[in-house]
């Protein structure tokens, strides 16, 4: 084999090799994800650009008396005040699409003495 057809094969097979990690490396349409900041956690549940629910929970011995804040993507809701503890969770049901690139996020409120301390923000972007 010669070399320019040597070089030629290789270089061919680098781009083909480039492509294929490429296109792995794309990730899915996927609206359903999870995370945690501080003492809140957040978790979305959905497919594509399709979100079903969003939830906000607290961390292990995360618990506390308080409330919390779902926003963004169009989303506006607060949960009642009381006591949450872990495994305990606010879902606000949404069952319809929201715009590419949306922030969806979750903050946990704790109520002491009168005011209100924030025991962490967890957000999620819904994209392709």
């Amino acid at each position: 084999m010669g070399t320019k057809t040597s070089w030629a094969l290789r270089a061919g097979l680098s781009a083909v090799g480039a492509l294929a990690l490429l296109v792995a490396g794309v990730p899915s349409a996927e609206a359903g994800a999870r995370g945690c900041n501080h003492r809140t956690c957040i978790s979305v549940q959905g497919s594509g650009l399709h979100v079903d629910s969003v939830a906000a929970s607290t961390t292990w011995n995360g618990d506390f008396t308080g409330h919390f804040h779902i926003w963004g993507g169009g989303l506006e809701a607060d949960s009642a005040t009381g006591y949450w503890g872990y495994h305990q969770q606010y879902t606000v049901h949404v069952g319809r699409d929201l715009p590419n690139r949306s922030v969806v996020c979750a903050e946990g409120w704790e109520h002491v003495n009168g005011r209100l301390e924030s025991r962490g923000r967890a957000c999620e972007e819904i994209h392709f």
